[in-house]
């Protein structure tokens, strides 16, 4: 069995400390290890990734994680623009309501039905989206929004502005169309007026999506469903005899967790599959460039590939 501690402690860092991070690799057997399908578009004039995004249901940094030194707001015209819409699924449990923060996104696990996923905004540094076990406990169509007093008070002192005590639905509500309140205080999953948030830590806390994403949502999920908020920009998986990985930038975590949360989860899976082999050089080009896609950074041994 391939030792990744062993070389990742000779050849990349030493003394590994893994703090908070879900070093796990779990994948339900009713869903695959990886969704979705990464595509590419030739670059017009008119495009701007603000514009992609909400076309193609991705998040704003997401893209630009995916296309690095392109310019988001004037791409070159007849460049390749990669729309990263492949995904591994993240650690943790398949049911319910998963949110991983490290890649603004948001993974719903239906019982007997795929998992759908959609991009969404979070909090910001000042306003941390918690990481947390809660629950969808209801769902309001059309909210109307209450300005927690800390918001009035900054609105006042930073723009002079007096907030009104409630905002009712319409153009000038956060909340968007559709709100689902979670077990705990003042946090919602909600729709925006500010479509240009989704794929940014941008909110207050609450998970912001765009608002035909929120109504197809509420759609499925029930009231009661479990919701499992993470941060974890790294994921691993076997897919099709490979062994892939998929890391996202995240300021919140540092070089220490990511290479420990990589070293863990193969380890991990290598206890499943004995046949798994990794390549040290591409498993540090897929940590150094973190563009969010998952790339291939070992296989298993063709009698083992068929593995469940």
């Amino acid at each position: 069995m391939f030792d990744l501690k062993r070389w990742i402690s000779g050849t990349l860092m030493t003394g590994l400390i893994c703090h908070g991070l879900q070093a796990t690799a779990e994948t339900g057997a009713q869903f695959p290890s990886i969704i979705g399908q990464e595509s590419r578009i030739t670059a017009k004039f008119e495009h701007t990734f603000a514009d992609l995004a909400d076309t193609y249901k991705l998040g704003f940094n997401e893209l630009i994680a995916a296309n690095p030194g392109m310019d988001p707001w004037l791409p070159t015209p007849g460049a390749d623009i990669i729309l990263p819409g492949r995904h591994i699924l993240p650690p943790g449990p398949r049911n319910g309501i998963l949110i991983n923060l490290s890649e603004y996104r948001l993974y719903y696990f239906p019982e007997g039905k795929p998992v759908v996923t959609y991009p969404i905004g979070i909090g910001t540094a000042e306003f941390p989206t918690p990481i947390i076990d809660t629950k969808v406990v209801a769902k309001v169509d059309k909210p109307t929004w209450y300005p927690p007093a800390s918001i009035r008070k900054r609105q006042l002192e930073e723009e002079g502005e007096v907030m009104p005590l409630a905002i009712p639905p319409g153009p000038d509500n956060p909340l968007g169309v559709f709100a689902m309140r979670l077990g705990i205080d003042s946090y919602l999953i909600h729709g925006t007026n500010k479509e240009m948030g989704i794929g940014m830590a941008v909110s207050h806390g609450c998970i912001r999506m765009n608002n035909p994403d929120v109504l197809s949502l509420s759609k499925i999920v029930p009231v009661g469903a479990a919701v499992k908020i993470i941060r974890q920009p790294v994921k691993v998986a076997v897919d099709k005899g490979g062994v892939w990985a998929e890391v996202h930038p995240d300021e919140h975590v540092n070089m220490r967790q990511v290479i420990d949360s990589m070293a863990a989860q193969v380890q991990k899976l290598s206890m499943t599959y004995p046949g798994l082999h990794v390549d040290p050089d591409l498993v540090r080009s897929v940590i150094r460039s973190a563009n969010g896609r998952p790339q291939q950074i070992g296989q298993l041994q063709a009698s083992l590939a068929a593995a469940p």
